[in-house]
């Protein structure tokens, strides 16, 4: 009997942990004014914490303090971006490929401890920088990869995550990922929810290949909040082939 409950238990921890964080998602972090989630709550969230922890990160508060400085010092907002994520925080590209797809290089608050990051957690820390100080910054879509926008129309400036803000053109960018799969969602700002979606349908990733109902969790997560993705639904699906038959 013990050994059928703790069955029991196993397959059900993910599926009540996707209620717990929807909800949480749903409920802390979705404002009825605004329409917005917040960027630096889902970063608490997604790491079981409440929102608001990052008051108690040091380098967190450090971060914000020295871009007020710097920013107060040159008045070149963009500047004092770069020299927080590039200088300060010394962020480094985690590396091509399985590197980029890891919990660390994902979740903004590892990115922070470790230094090192993806294009996710780098544009998601950005974005929490961003919404604090209310920097015009925006998170665009290419296949398999985000990048940041600073500014709009014809005076906007492209932030590459990987290459310490390079500034690629929209037409290198496109010939640089011609091979797609393309969506006809690139190029277009990716809202605060839409981001949080691709968050965990890249945490869903992490986990394709080690645990099918830890992965299916964050899929279905993600379906919640960008459900026109469509990589997420063939992952899903490549999930669910996975799947021992008497699951």
């Amino acid at each position: 009997m013990w050994a059928r409950l703790s069955a029991l238990a196993k397959r059900l921890f993910w599926p009540l942990l996707l209620i717990v964080l929807a909800t949480s998602l749903a409920l802390v972090l979705w404002s009825g004014r605004s329409e917005k989630m917040s960027f630096r709550d889902a970063a608490c969230t997604f790491e079981d914490k409440l929102p608001g922890c990052l008051d108690a990160v040091p380098a967190w508060n450090g971060g914000l303090a020295f871009y007020d400085s710097a920013l107060n010092a040159s008045g070149d907002t963009l500047q004092s971006l770069r020299d927080l994520l590039w200088g300060y925080w010394n962020l480094e590209f985690a590396g091509a490929g399985d590197a980029a797809v890891t919990r660390d290089a994902i979740l903004p608050l590892r990115v922070i401890e470790t230094r090192k990051s993806g294009c996710m957690g780098l544009s998601w820390l950005a974005m929490m920088v961003a919404e604090s100080r209310q920097i015009p910054l925006a998170v665009m879509m290419l296949p398999g990869h985000v990048f940041l926008r600073y500014g709009e129309g014809v005076s906007a400036v492209n932030l590459e995550p990987n290459r310490e803000g390079y500034g690629y053109t929209d037409a290198e960018y496109r010939e640089k990922y011609k091979a797609g799969p393309w969506t006809g969602l690139e190029f277009v700002p990716l809202t605060s929810a839409q981001f949080v979606g691709l968050a965990a349908f890249n945490m869903g990733n992490v986990y394709l290949d080690s645990d099918l109902r830890r992965a299916l969790t964050w899929y279905r997560m993600a379906e919640t909040f960008f459900p026109e993705y469509p990589g997420i639904k063939a992952n899903q699906e490549i999930a669910k082939s996975r799947l021992p038959d008497h699951l």
